[in-house]
């Protein structure tokens, strides 16, 4: 997470928030200069108790990126440009290895206690067929030791989610095995960060999202796109506000500590669905073709062709989606794409392409098959 900008809906115009840390968020680097550097005036700021340096009045496209040396170490941000509604977080970590298991400090193990940190959130973003999903999990070990649960720490996704991953940017120590999000200790002191990303495919006009929590969360954060009349509730998020950010709406949603065993619930009314009467006819048409046993024949030569046409069409989608990720790739590496368009665009055409694959490896298994 050292020095990707996160875009946050819920600053203020113009704000950048650039925390500072040596090696943990249990080390905060403290009356540290730091310097907003890029193609405006530069601009510093000086650290708080927390590690936080904050910057006002950048201009939006303004293309920045943030700089701090400590003890003698540079650390430096990713650049990006400022959008247009909403301000930027990120993080800025000296010592290597960082929140690696790696650099982990040599001792023994204790059983202890982790929690999910102040920048764990769920975010909710549209997608072509269905609600993207991500948790961004932050695991923070408050002891000076490695410690491990007492229990395994592992998250039950719900029953809708449609392939889990685990996204760039995470602890190798995270794994999914089925509709389960894994993550093995022991903790190092400090934050072990996770994402993971999951699709819930659209239905009928009302989604509830489900999510058990095995560990505590210390406070609730949520940051909804919002499209149309879609309406958010949850009991764990009494305060929330709409606000535009990068030409969309955004619901952004705010709670207190949440004890481990909760079920997180998120309710989205007014989502786009699909009819079900095309389900109805084709399942009647399913039931004639059924009782017509003395055109097996016919039936099966008929299916074959109608899996052959819907795989070429999987193939097509797949190519295509193949290119626009090429070609969106391209352009980041050659500086023409905005950082934070990239990012959203990219999640999106690769949750598209799980799909795709998905679709195929079942197309594959019902051939063999018949």
């Amino acid at each position: 997470m050292s020095g990707i900008p996160r875009p946050d809906p819920q600053l203020q115009a113009g704000v950048v928030t650039v925390r500072v840390i040596r090696g943990s968020f249990d080390n905060p680097v403290v009356s540290l200069t730091v310097d907003l550097v890029g193609s405006a005036q530069p601009m510093q700021a000086t650290t708080d108790d927390a590690g936080r340096a904050e910057f006002r009045g950048v201009q939006p496209g303004t293309r920045v990126k943030a700089v701090a040396v400590v003890a003698g170490e540079r650390v430096e941000s990713q650049e990006f440009a400022m959008p247009a509604t909403g301000g930027v977080r990120l993080a800025l970590v000296a010592g290597s290895g960082a929140g690696s298991p790696a650099a982990a400090p040599a001792g023994p193990v204790q059983t202890g206690e982790v929690v999910l940190g102040e920048d764990s959130r769920f975010v909710f973003e549209m997608g072509e067929d269905g609600l993207s999903v991500f948790y961004v999990l932050q695991i923070n070990n408050a002891s000076s030791v490695r410690v491990r649960p007492a229990k395994p720490l592992v998250f039950e996704l719900p029953a809708l989610a449609r392939g889990p991953a685990i996204l760039e940017g995470s602890s190798p120590q995270a794994r999914v095995s089925g509709r389960r999000l894994v993550i093995d200790g022991p903790f190092a002191p400090g934050a072990t960060m996770v994402q993971v990303g999951y699709s819930a495919p659209f239905g009928p006009p009302t989604l509830v999202i489900e999510q058990p929590l095995p560990i505590p969360l210390m406070h609730v954060a949520v940051v909804a796109q919002k499209v149309g009349d879609m309406q958010l509730s949850s009991p764990q998020m009494p305060e929330q506000q709409t606000m535009p950010a990068n030409g969309n709406l955004y619901i952004a949603g705010r709670g207190g500590a949440v004890p481990a065993g909760t079920v997180m619930r998120f309710a989205f009314s007014g989502m786009p669905h699909y009819a079900s009467w095309p389900r109805n006819i084709a399942l009647g048409l399913a039931v004639l073709i059924l009782a017509g046993g003395a055109w097996s024949t016919f039936r099966s030569r008929g299916a074959r062709t109608a899996r052959d046409v819907e795989r070429r069409e999987l193939e097509d989608r797949r190519d295509r989606l193949f290119d626009e990720l090429a070609a969106l790739e391209a352009s980041q590496r050659d500086g023409a794409a905005d950082p934070e368009h990239f990012a959203v665009r990219r999640r999106e055409l690769v949750t598209a392409l799980e799909r795709v694959y998905a679709a195929l490896d079942d197309e594959i298994a019902v051939g063999r098959a018949s």
